[in-house]
Parts: structure tokens; C-alpha cells; sequence
């Protein structure tokens, strides 16, 4: 039986809460939410425990489970363990995390593998990612160049040779080098290691952008700009959280004007479909 597109033999929901808190949430995940006896949620943004508890649901909040300096897998392993205990007790229970739930959230994962063990079943429903945000803050269309994106020390660890004629993402800058949870700001020794595998790619002078979009509707991106060259120390004084938003040096030239030259031909058009 469904609801407005929602299935009630679901066991588990999974639900992005978006980048604005509130003003983010979709249709689909308020109904989900409205379906469960209990929602976890990981998201400290203003109003957000109230608007789930106005939904008829147990707000149970899970950003307490982070331990300065403690392992972040850890903490996804107990949010998980939270949410399958409870699916299997009183079900419908729902997962919702902030942004999008299938976006650099581990706990997502973790609950789907842990429900087909269980015999539970889970419907994940996307939310407003950082990637859809940050697409806006910096003016981006990834259609005519691309787009490469990548966490910050899986970049590191596989040494990635990333194309500098594409626009790039680094996610969670500052996580970078570590897997431990901290609310203590990196100093530029942390930063060093990052920015000398770039300039192996990208000239000093490069411009890149620190940016983290507002999670609140009154508010605006922070963006902050600066030379490669200048990435640590930058880092260490300014804006931390947030994703480093590398553009292209260049355009990648064309080397097929042939091909170009047929996709606006209608003769090609007709060779190339059916009849």
C-alpha cells in the first residue's frame, strides 16, 4: 500500500534533510518521516528536531554520538546499529542526515548492509546535496567541461592524477589526513601535504575557492579565494569547513572538428537514427 509514492512494507527510510535546514525538505521525505514511529537524525541545524517532532514522530537526535579525537567509523557503526535496532523493535523507523543521505554519509551504507542481514527492508530518498548548492554558489554548469570531484585524502592516498581541464570538487578539506573526528581547526602543516600534490597538476597562481553554502535561508555562501600557491597557510588563518572548489586552467581543445561538424548536420542526424 502507498501513501503519496511512499511504501508502508518499508522497514527503514533513509532521507536527505538538505543543506537549509528546514526550507530544504522535501515532500517525499516529510511523508516518510510522517510514516515512522521514530526518526535519528544527524543535523544540528536550528529548528530542525522540532519540525520532525511536529510530524508525529520521536525526534531522536545522533550528533551527540561524535567524540572529540574518536574514531568516525565508530560513530557511524552506533548510529547504524541505533537505527536497525529500532526498525526491528517498532518499525517504520527513518535515517535522515543532512544533505543528501548517499552523499559522503558512511551510516547509509552501513544501515543497508546491516538490513539485508537482518531481512529489513529500505528505501533511500535523495535530498539537497553540498554538490547542488555549491553548483549555484560558484556559478558552475559542469555540462561544456565536466566535472571531477573527490574526497581530500583519498586524492592524497591514491596520489589522483586529476585533469586540469576540468572543474574539480575536494570534499572535506578539512578532514584531511585524518579519520578521527575534531572540531579543532588544522594548522598549515596539516595543509602542506595537499597542496604540494596539486601544484604537481596546477600552476601556484591558479585561483581556488573555499566555499560552504549557507544552512540558513537568510544567510549567504562563504566564499573565500586565493593563489594555490598560498592553499596552507590560507587554510590556516581563513575558512576551514567547506569544499575547495578548483576551476579549469584551461579548456581541453577540440580535436575531432569532424564529429562537430556532423552533429549539426541534418544529413547525420538521419544516418544516425532509425529509419
Amino acid at each position: 500500500m502507498t501513501n503519496g509514492g511512499i511504501n508502508r512494507g518499508t522497514d527503514i527510510y533513509i532521507v536527505g534533510l538538505g543543506i537549509k535546514t528546514i526550507q530544504h525538505i522535501t515532500r517525499e521525505a516529510e511523508q516518510a518521516m510522517r510514516c515512522c514511529t521514530k526518526v535519528f537524525f544527524v543535523d544540528d541545524g536550528f529548528g530542525v528536531e522540532e519540525f520532525i517532532s511536529s510530524l508525529g514522530a520521536e525526534a531522536r537526535p545522533m550528533m551527540h554520538l561524535y567524540q572529540e579525537g574518536g574514531e568516525r567509523r565508530r560513530t557511524y557503526v552506533a548510529m547504524a546499529a541505533s537505527v536497525l535496532d529500532a526498525a526491528l523493535d517498532e518499525g517504520p523507523v527513518c535515517f535522515a542526515s543532512y544533505g543528501h543521505p548517499q552523499v559522503y554519509v558512511h551510516p547509509t551504507r552501513l544501515i543497508q548492509e546491516g538490513a539485508a542481514l537482518l531481512g529489513l527492508t529500505v528505501r533511500v530518498l535523495p535530498g539537497i546535496s553540498a554538490l547542488d548548492t555549491i553548483i549555484t554558489d560558484v556559478g558552475l554548469d559542469p555540462g561544456p567541461q565536466g566535472l571531477q570531484m573527490y574526497e581530500a585524502t583519498d586524492v592524497l592516498a591514491r596520489a589522483r592524477p586529476l585533469q586540469p581541464d576540468v572543474p574539480c570538487l575536494l570534499w572535506q578539506v578539512s578532514a584531511v589526513e585524518t579519520g578521527l573526528y575534531s572540531r579543532q581547526r588544522g594548522n598549515a602543516a596539516r595543509f602542506a601535504r595537499l597542496q604540494r600534490h596539486l601544484l604537481t597538476i596546477y600552476p601556484p597562481e591558479h585561483q581556488v575557492t573555499m566555499v560552504l553554502s549557507a544552512n540558513y535561508q537568510l544567510l549567504d555562501a562563504w566564499q573565500e579565494s586565493f593563489p594555490l600557491g598560498e592553499l596552507a597557510e590560507r587554510l590556516a588563518e581563513g575558512l576551514q569547513a567547506g569544499t575547495l572548489y578548483i576551476p579549469a586552467v584551461r579548456p581541453r581543445p577540440i580535436t575531432d572538428i569532424g564529429l562537430l561538424r556532423e552533429a549539426n548536420d541534418p544529413e547525420h542526424l538521419r544516418r544516425i537514427t532509425a529509419g
